[in-house]
């Protein structure tokens, strides 16, 4: 066999190579996507979840819709640089034959690639999926991974890339969909030709990612939840129930783990006869438990249909760390939600994670000292946005972080003058 001959058929391999390794991807990504928005059936997804290299890629969506993307993008410029060649060589087994001018080569390599990848790298491998998702993913995830592992380094390297650029262009780098999402959308956005405002769009793609959620996402830590103490006498609970301004109190003998139910304040003035009088282990309702892996999705779908407005949040021992509200699963949906009686002026605010804070920026440093019980050596600033701006020497960007007086900062939100809110992880729980 001539050298021409042996050319030809190394090239042919390599360009047939990259098309059947596009092909699995895409036939991995089809198959996620659908079990995804529930496009396979349960039993299907049930058994995907125990085999633990396909249910990690289900898991981690965003990263391998990102594998996915940048995988296909290597393929599909492979087979057009091996193409070129290609075809040369093909002219050249024959001795006769003149091989065309140079723009002939390009624009016939063009046209066998767009054809070869579009037919036998697309169509083909998404039919197979879109028929048969389980057997399609079983046979096309071990290629998805060995790309993951090959293309980390520059992943990462165009990731920090993106994340300067997204920066440039004012961007933030949180918003941006996940691959995976975006058959779906663009499919949707088909489907309704009615343009949607900023705010809508927001919320659908909170919707979309709820599905990655569980309790604990959303879990308020036992060391923050205010209770109803059936030991304590009735002007203690209510002066703390007072303070607390809910509605809803778990209802205790003692602690969170000896809850009986859940009490409304409605139902205490909605009785006649004196409020001292009350017996409040009459007046509870049920309380509803979830394991703190349950999917959000799940829960919200439970609260709804029983009407439950707070539940008790239980680990894998049968503990209970904390509870979950239906305000705290919506606000995943619809942001923070803040009624009439919500102070506008709490500059230190507790989120759900333990010895966790939202601090605004002009929050007084005296304030903070005593609020999380740090001591603070800085008397040229009076708060903390101007500390932390002292600290890195100048506006920080959002995204930074720097360490503090046992603090670890975040910055969440600044604009060019100042720092606006951060959040905080402190060492020490916040004095009382």
């Amino acid at each position: 066999m001539s050298g021409a001959w042996i050319n030809f058929l190394v090239s042919l391999s390599a360009v047939v190579l990259m098309l059947v390794l596009h092909a699995f991807l895409v036939m991995c990504e089809i198959s996620l996507v659908k079990f995804r928005y529930g496009g396979g059936n349960a039993q299907a997804l049930e058994q995907l979840k125990r085999h633990r290299g396909i249910a990690r890629l289900m898991e981690k969506s965003d990263q391998t819709g990102r594998a996915v993307r940048f995988s296909k993008t290597l393929c599909t410029v492979a087979v057009g640089l091996l193409l070129m060649p290609l075809v040369s060589d093909f002219f050249g087994l024959f001795e006769s034959a003149q091989v065309p001018e140079r723009w002939l080569v390009v624009l016939l390599s063009f046209v066998c690639a767009t054809s070869v990848h579009f037919l036998f790298a697309e169509i083909f491998p998404r039919g197979l999926a879109m028929r048969d998702p389980l057997k399609a993913i079983q046979c096309s995830y071990r290629v998805l991974w060995v790309f993951q592992i090959l293309t980390c380094p520059g992943m990462l390297f165009f990731r920090g890339l993106k994340r300067i650029l997204f920066r440039r262009l004012g961007v933030d780098v949180d918003d941006e969909l996940n691959p995976l999402d975006l058959d779906v959308q663009i499919r949707a956005m088909g489907e309704d030709s009615h343009e949607l405002s900023p705010v809508v769009r927001k919320i659908v793609n909170r919707a979309l990612q709820i599905q990655e959620l569980v309790v604990q996402d959303v879990l308020l830590p036992r060391s923050q939840v205010v209770i109803c103490d059936l030991k304590e006498d009735f002007k203690a609970n209510l002066k703390v129930m007072k303070e607390a301004g809910h509605t809803r109190f778990p209802l205790c003998r003692g602690s969170l783990d000896n809850c009986v139910g859940i009490l409304h304040i409605k139902d205490m003035f909605r009785r006649s006869g004196s409020l001292a009088a009350a017996d409040l282990v009459k007046l509870k309702r049920n309380v509803a438990t979830f394991d703190l892996e349950t999917p959000l999705e799940t829960a919200l779908e439970r609260m709804l249909r029983a009407k439950f407005h707070m539940a008790l949040a239980v680990d894998e021992f049968g503990g209970i760390v904390g509870v979950v509200t239906f305000e705290s699963i919506l606000e995943e949906l619809v942001g923070e939600i803040q009624d009439e009686f919500d102070s506008e002026e709490d500059q230190i605010r507790a989120i759900r994670a333990p010895h966790t804070y939202r601090i605004s920026g002009l929050t007084p440093i005296h304030d903070l000292e005593e609020a999380l019980g740090v001591q603070i050596e800085n008397d040229e600033v009076s708060t903390f946005g101007g500390l932390i701006t002292g600290e890195l020497g100048r506006i920080p960007a959002r995204g930074d972080s720097l360490s503090l007086a046992g603090m670890r900062i975040t910055i969440d939100e600044v604009d060019e003058r100042r720092v606006i809110s951060v959040r905080v992880v402190c060492n020490r729980s916040a004095s009382s």
